[in-house]
């Protein structure tokens, strides 16, 4: 099983709509797996994902399966949430 990263974005406003962790399979299962729990927003049309050993995903201070909006993000001390 792999922790991926997934970042979400719109193209039509230019805005980060928020991030969250999935732990799948495949790093192409992570889009079909954001949209079964329901993370990934409804605007959403850019999607992205970056793969995290099992060493970085608490590094990174987040739940797994969690939304989290770009306001929380930057709380959080990410840069271009």
């Amino acid at each position: 099983m792999t922790y991926v990263f997934m970042s979400f974005g719109s193209a039509h406003t230019r805005r980060n709509l928020g991030c969250c962790i999935v732990r799948v399979q495949h790093v192409e299962d992570a889009n079909e797996e954001c949209k079964r729990l329901g993370l990934m927003p409804q605007e959403c049309n850019q999607a992205r994902g970056y793969p995290l050993s099992d060493e970085d995903f608490p590094n990174q201070g987040m739940e797994l399966n969690k939304f989290y909006t770009a306001d929380e993000m930057r709380a959080m001390g990410f840069e271009k949430a």
